[in-house]
């Protein structure tokens, strides 16, 4: 293997790495400042006409990673996270140059699936938090409505005296409905971008009360009593296929590692079996097995995970 390409590629990644940092740190800025003009200037009312990050999402590929980054808690635009695409778009190239057709995509397919593990994972531990925080903010709401009060202004409380990460998520909620957002779509949204089934009850609970009627504290007590009901089964059963679940993940990644490790050691190895009709249909086959495996593995795996 060439030490060269080996450094220039670790040196392209860094880059890479650096230029969406400083997009994510620009993107921050950038909504602070507005946010400070936006106050000083009064433009409130101007701002409630502006379409929901949502709305401006026209392309799958990415919505997906939108949806990705504002799991793990960022609140990157969606133009931010376009320009991040662009970056990593820029290393497929040069991974493809450095180390050639094969080796590249084996390299390109073990970056990005580590990428998307860092970011699944992260998403997985927010939303678990989310998960485990729920039922006191749920019944710091009940006693405001108790109180009389609208469910805008039980969430509000109870998102000010809630920690993180359920605070801010909350607090943008209140902040989207003072702008003249409906309470039932950005409760919808937020619980599509954080797969969350809890957070769609309670928007699918608020429009069926603004349209019906109805008391929303039997829902709101109903629901804590299901959230810690069956957060409580989720930590049994990951318990009980932890050393399932750690076996799965050693069969997933192992022959990924052997093929990357035959093809460092010995470069014409696969190139030789690539250029007879066999050799190419064994090796597209095994490609396609692994992927396969790779999708049941997942597939069985997130049953334990909580509001997937």
């Amino acid at each position: 293997m060439n030490v060269g390409a080996i450094i220039l590629f670790a040196a392209a990644l860094i880059l890479a790495g650096l230029a969406i940092w400083l997009l994510i740190y620009a993107d921050a800025r950038a909504r602070r400042d507005e946010m400070l003009l936006r106050l000083r200037a009064g433009e409130e009312a101007a701002a409630a006409v502006r379409s929901s990050r949502e709305a401006q999402l026209r392309s799958p590929l990415l919505r997906f990673a939108c949806h990705m980054v504002w799991r793990t808690g960022s609140e990157a635009e969606p133009s931010t996270v376009a320009k991040m695409l662009w970056v990593l778009s820029a290393m497929v190239p040069v991974t493809l140059l450095l180390f050639g057709r094969f080796g590249g995509l084996a390299v390109l397919g073990l970056v990005f699936a580590f990428g998307y593990g860092f970011l699944r994972q992260r998403a997985a531990r927010r939303r678990a938090k989310i998960v485990e925080q729920l039922p006191a903010f749920l019944e710091a709401g009940l006693r405001v409505l108790q109180a009389g009060n609208t469910l805008e202004e039980a969430l509000s409380t109870a998102a000010a005296e809630s920690p993180e990460p359920l605070r801010p998520l909350f607090v943008s909620v209140g902040r989207q409905v003072r702008l003249g957002a409906p309470l039932e779509q950005v409760l919808i949204e937020m619980a599509e971008i954080h797969r969350s089934r809890d957070i769609k009850v309670i928007a699918l609970a608020a429009s069926i009360n603004r349209k019906y009627g109805g008391s929303l504290r039997n829902i709101f007590r109903s629901l804590i009593s299901a959230i810690r009901a069956r957060d409580a089964a989720a930590r049994e059963l990951r318990a009980l296929t932890a050393e399932t679940r750690f076996s799965a993940v050693v069969l997933a990644v192992i022959p990924a590692f052997l093929t990357i490790y035959i093809y460092l050691q010995n470069r014409l190895y696969y190139a030789q079996m690539w250029e007879s009709l066999g050799g190419r249909i064994t090796l597209i086959v095994a490609v396609a097995m692994q992927v396969i495996g790779v999708g049941v593995i997942y597939r069985m795996m997130s049953v334990t995970e909580d509001n997937e």
